[in-house]
């Protein structure tokens, strides 16, 4: 049986820069300052490592425990938001010529996981999926700006021998979704600058990379996987 989470309304764009689609969105207030006093918890008690479960390149990454977000309003939203997605898909699917109503449909959605990251100096994430599960997320806490990802570099010019200047690398900290190799006329990548606030929602089936950067700031973040049932069984998001 299907359950309704009542949190404020969630205000998301859904995009598709190639087959998948991507939820985008920005918390709230109200969700952001509880979530993040539930990551503040989490990074000052440090548990649980969670690096050994994990593909990143990144020292500190830390398991948040269930106990943390139970029964709690971020609960409550992560919940709603992975159901709001599965309906979103499910309008998608067709029997015959009949469209399926995805508000008719029942839908279990369940936390597998979630962690926090702490990314700092030259650590990075390289290209993975997410296994054991048909959803993940991400959530951002704070920004990627000019000054979060500039590199101080040598020049080689023989005049400025001694010399150092500051180069801004796009792209530096960001996360890229990686669906295939781009050909013409057709977009492979999509490339996401980390804002305060935001979020994402995927298949967990996606590829994907956090670039690395040079800064004394440190980039955090947290994920969760999901595992979405429906009375139509396991939802494949594939392409839709």
């Amino acid at each position: 049986m299907s359950k309704s989470y009542r949190v404020e309304k969630i205000n998301f764009t859904l995009l598709r820069p190639f087959g998948p689609t991507i939820l985008s969105g920005r918390l709230s207030d109200n969700v952001f300052n509880d979530f993040k006093g539930i990551i503040d918890k989490v990074l000052k008690e440090k548990k649980r490592d969670h690096s050994a479960q994990l593909a990143g390149r990144i020292d500190e990454e830390w398991t948040i425990e269930p106990s943390t977000y139970y029964q709690t309003q971020t609960e409550e939203f992560l919940l709603s938001l992975c159901e709001h997605y599965g309906r979103t898909i499910v309008s998608r699917f067709a029997v015959g010529e009949d469209y399926i109503d995805p508000n008719q449909v029942e839908m279990s959605p369940m936390i597998t996981g979630g962690w926090v990251n702490e990314m700092k100096s030259g650590e990075y994430n390289p290209i993975h999926f997410h296994p054991h599960c048909n959803i993940t997320s991400v959530f951002f806490f704070n920004d990627v700006d000019d000054k979060f990802i500039k590199e101080i570099i040598a020049p080689k010019s023989p005049e400025a021998s001694g010399k150092q200047v500051t180069k801004n690398n796009s792209g530096d900290g960001y996360l890229e979704l990686v669906y295939k190799s781009a050909g013409y006329f057709e977009q492979g990548t999509f490339r996401v600058k980390p804002k305060k606030g935001d979020f994402l929602m995927f298949p967990s089936s996606l590829l994907h990379t956090v670039y690395p950067f040079v800064s004394d700031k440190t980039r955090i973040s947290a994920s969760f996987n999901f595992i979405l049932q429906s009375s139509f069984g396991m939802i494949n998001f594939g392409d839709r």
